[in-house]
């Protein structure tokens, strides 16, 4: 009697439990809309004018970040090959160099 009782209410209680499927038409519906007769046609339609894009701003020089990434990689490989103390330092500072001139280059 037990297990006829609690398969009756796992089945109710999946029975009561929204499905995706109802969910995602709901959302289809209210995006798009209910269909109507000006939405169906037949044939051939003149198509809509479409404006043209905006062109894209012009970008700067960038000849100078691009030099600042270029030392500033050299650094850090000349720091690797000097090793010690010495090394981490000029490392750390063409990690800087480097990293401040990536950064204005994506500005």
């Amino acid at each position: 009697m037990r297990k006829l009782w609690l398969s009756l209410f796992a089945t109710i209680l999946a029975c009561s439990l929204p499905s995706p499927a109802v969910a995602q038409g709901a959302r289809l519906l209210r995006r798009f809309g209910a269909p109507v007769a000006a939405q169906a046609s037949v044939g051939v339609r003149k198509a809509k004018a479409v404006p043209a894009p905006l062109p894209a701003p012009p970008r700067a020089d960038t000849r100078q970040n691009r030099a600042m990434m270029i030392v500033g990689g050299a650094a850090m490989l000349t720091g690797a090959v000097v090793g010690s103390d010495a090394g981490t330092l000029i490392s750390v500072g063409g990690a800087v160099v480097f990293l401040w001139g990536l950064y204005q280059y994506l500005q």
